[in-house]
């Protein structure tokens, strides 16, 4: 039986509204799931054709421009002894999260909904699901002493199966609590503009221009797929350089937030190797 039939305009209309509130990149992503649903529905005979197909993504949010946006060093400083002082009411799984992507550049659905038996304290490692992965893959993050000590304190307050528990503890932090949260940093913060994902950017810009490692094991840990070439010759996991990188940066972060190092001086100039 067909179902009741949407019309093009019906979409338009709905994807005008979402852009006039300000949100024209939302608008883009609610397009795309769209075009699938549609797709899938007349695959199974549901209907006869997408209604969405002839609409171009650039007539409805616009042509999206790749972000360049990424943190200095002395941003993060400012960021993280605001996420420490108590000038502000903020909970600890939301100064965590933060805390945890700028260590260790993971997207926020990855940490959003991590759990417990994902990690692995006694060899220091955070296995990441697939299910939980852009690229459909198991990646493993190293933990710096300082990336567990944040955890271990979001453990001893947990009653959760997940690292950053929701109000419900049987479900993890909002999605929407962490992109809030952010904006209300900005406001106290006073620094440009930043997300979430800015961090994760941040990351993999000073692993390689701060830190000097090599941009295949900066795209190892970020855990992107490898070109299909390179994938299927090279099985290599790179997991000591890995760590070696990721502890590398938590040194450069303690540093940075204690005052009293030349590597501070070093990464805040950035145009110069940081020294470890």
């Amino acid at each position: 039986m067909e179902v009741n039939p949407i019309q093009t305009m019906d979409i338009t209309m709905a994807l005008d509204t979402i852009v006039q509130r300000g949100a024209p990149v939302h608008a883009n992503r609610i397009l795309s799931t769209l075009k699938q649903a549609f797709n899938y529905a007349v695959s199974r005979g549901a209907i006869q054709h997408n209604p969405a197909n002839n609409i171009r993504a650039r007539d409805i949010g616009g042509v999206e421009k790749p972000r360049e946006r990424y943190l200095s060093i002395d941003e993060i400083q400012k960021i993280w002894h605001f996420l420490d002082s108590e000038d502000y009411k903020m909970s600890i799984q939301t100064k965590s999260a933060i805390k945890i992507i700028i260590l260790t550049g993971v997207r926020t659905a990855e940490i959003r909904l991590a759990q417990w038996h994902h990690f692995d304290f006694s060899n220091s490692i955070w296995t990441v699901p697939p299910e939980h992965n852009k690229g459909a893959v198991t990646v493993k993050i190293h933990l710096h002493q300082l990336t567990k000590s944040i955890l271990t304190e979001l453990k001893s307050i947990s009653d959760s199966p997940f690292v950053l528990m929701g109000l419900d503890p049987e479900k993890p932090l909002d999605e929407s609590a962490l992109p809030r949260a952010i904006r209300r940093i900005q406001d106290r913060v006073g620094i440009p503009e930043w997300t979430a994902h800015d961090l994760r950017r941040t990351f993999a810009t000073q692993l390689g221009e701060c830190l000097n490692i090599d941009p295949v094991v900066i795209e190892k840990c970020l855990g992107h797929k490898m070109p299909r070439i390179m994938a299927t010759y090279n099985k290599n996991e790179m997991l000591p350089q890995r760590k070696e990188a990721l502890e590398k940066w938590a040194i450069c972060i303690q540093e940075c937030i204690g005052y009293n190092s030349e590597v501070t001086v070093a990464l805040q100039n950035c145009d110069q190797e940081c020294i470890i």
